[in-house]
């Protein structure tokens, strides 16, 4: 029969290995459940709004906001919209779906590129186009995230400022914008569009 000493010995072990257990099962879970580009994709294309009722589109929209807005920054910059689910939705949830998921510093970089002089938002939009156009990525030409700025566009950004323009541009408009406006917060968010602004 184990001594009081033996049986503590054993309890402590119990303990232990029972700590270790639940912290090692915490941890694959929570890894498990960490939100992806690629998961929020997988969601999107199994959504099939067309044989929703209005009520369960608006739910399963929303849920798609939740994941999209959980996505960190490099994540994020991995997720493209699709044209043909964009198709699927209407003028009042395309207005509403951009606007939900623009993430919330990008009001800032709106604000401070508008504050910018003409000729650095010229800068500032060439180097973010270069950017885009030298990696391109192959899901872009399935996604709004092609880079297929007219001249018109182009000129009207440079010259009224990406937040005017964007405030006044239709779903489809502000859809093709996103990458651009993604770009120029990156730039913003790794101090080079900072850099050019203090000059």
């Amino acid at each position: 029969m184990p001594t009081p000493r033996q049986r503590t010995i054993w309890y402590a072990i119990v303990a232990i290995a029972l700590a270790w257990t639940l912290a090692l099962t915490g941890f694959f879970i929570a890894r498990k459940s960490k939100q992806t580009a690629e998961r929020v994709q997988q969601f999107m294309d199994t959504m099939n709004l067309r044989s929703l009722s209005a009520a369960e589109r608006a739910k399963r929209l929303h849920e798609l906001v939740d994941k999209l807005n959980s996505l960190s920054p490099e994540e994020r910059r991995k997720w493209h919209l699709d044209r043909d689910f964009f198709r699927e939705l209407t003028d009042e949830e395309r207005m509403w779906f951009i606007d939900a998921v623009l993430p919330s510093e990008m009001h800032v970089v709106l604000d401070m590129f508008d504050q910018m002089p003409k000729e650095q938002r010229q800068q500032q939009i060439d180097k973010a186009l270069e950017e885009l156009r030298a990696h391109p990525d192959p899901k872009r030409d399935r996604g709004t995230n092609a880079i297929t700025l007219s001249p018109e566009v182009e000129k009207q950004i440079r010259t009224v400022g990406l937040k005017s323009f964007y405030s006044g541009s239709s779903a489809q408009a502000k859809a093709e914008l996103m990458p651009l406006l993604l770009e120029v917060q990156h730039q913003f968010d790794s101090g080079r569009g900072l850099k050019d602004f203090d000059r």
